[in-house]
């Protein structure tokens, strides 16, 4: 029994450190995107635990301040890290004021991180990026939309068409039926006086 306790504890172990470990690297800048950094923050973040969130923002801080103090510092890179890292702390600046999380460092880096020359050209390249992304999934929408529209009114027009056809024909079709009734009611009629027109002169004869 002892035994399937510790293959157990084992097992867990194992499969926490693998979970764990995923995690860390997806805070390393030489082998995570700047978009699987901030996934793996939220993570963290989702722990609950202010030591775990806590170490995992000074470990990306670490990293901005090692590409910071580089010989060939890559403007273009650490910009667009610290640009969406500092949203993740905007965003989720009342969370981590909750856990007693200080990002005033971060904060600091941030800043000198603005400051690199480029910085701002990158950031506003970024930022017309993001807005000429915006106007074309808008574009998309308003054409998806009014082609929509087109072939809704079509189709009530063609529905329209069919129903208007249809109570002609159904029109034409009772006229029709109401005449060759009206027209055997007449002969019907004209039978009947005929036949009493001859019973009436059979009977004078008669007489």
């Amino acid at each position: 029994m002892k035994k399937l306790f510790a293959l157990a504890a084992l097992a867990a172990a194992m499969i926490f450190g693998a979970c764990t470990n995923k995690i860390e690297e997806g805070l390393d800048f030489s082998k995570a995107s700047a978009d699987e950094v901030v996934s793996a923050l939220a993570e963290k973040l989702q722990t609950g635990d202010a030591t775990i969130i806590s170490k995992a923002l000074e470990t990306v801080q670490t990293q901005l301040d090692k590409l910071l103090a580089g010989t060939n510092v890559d403007v273009t890179k650490i910009t667009e890290y610290a640009t969406k890292i500092k949203s993740f702390v905007e965003e989720n600046a009342e969370t981590l004021k909750g856990f007693n999380i200080d990002v005033a460092p971060l904060t600091k880096v941030f800043d000198q991180v603005s400051a690199l020359p480029g910085a701002a050209v990158d950031a506003a390249q970024g930022a017309a990026e993001d807005a000429v992304e915006g106007v074309q999934d808008q574009v998309e929408g308003a054409v998806e939309g009014a082609v929509d529209a087109a072939q809704g009114a079509l189709n009530d027009a063609v529905d329209a068409g069919k129903k208007a056809v249809n109570d002609v024909v159904d029109a034409g079709q009772k006229a029709a039926d109401d005449a060759a009734n009206a027209g055997k009611a007449a002969v019907d009629d004209a039978k009947a006086k005929t036949n009493q027109a001859i019973q009436d002169a059979a009977d004078k004869i008669k007489l």
